[in-house]
């Protein structure tokens, strides 16, 4: 192979790589800022008992007012994420700290 024909390899190799990362970079600046604005709603965490049967679906439910199906995957998230965890691997006998919100001005 010939200069001309090496460096065209590598640009071919580099810009889907580039292409990824920038990808990558913009998502998760956008994540970031949604769930940025509700931390800053954030007023004390409470410590939760897991209990059998419990679920992050039912923890979460049941630690929001009225919440949509929405809410209530956005807060299962939440949790997950404070407590470094999967939603699928709780176990009864353990503590989760739960986000408490400052109430919202109607």
């Amino acid at each position: 192979m010939d200069e001309r024909n090496v460096k065209k390899a590598v640009f071919l190799v580099m810009l889907p790589v580039f292409v990824l990362a920038c990808f990558i970079s913009a998502c998760q600046s956008s994540e970031a800022q949604s769930t940025g604005d509700r931390t800053d709603d954030v007023v004390a965490y409470e410590s939760v008992l897991i209990c059998r049967g419990d679920t992050l679906w039912t923890i979460a439910e049941a630690n929001l007012d009225q919440p949509t199906a929405a809410e209530i995957r956005q807060h299962v998230k939440e949790i997950a994420e404070l407590n470094d965890i999967s939603p699928a691997h709780i176990h009864a006998g353990n503590y989760l700290l739960i986000p408490r919100y400052k109430d919202k001005e109607v």
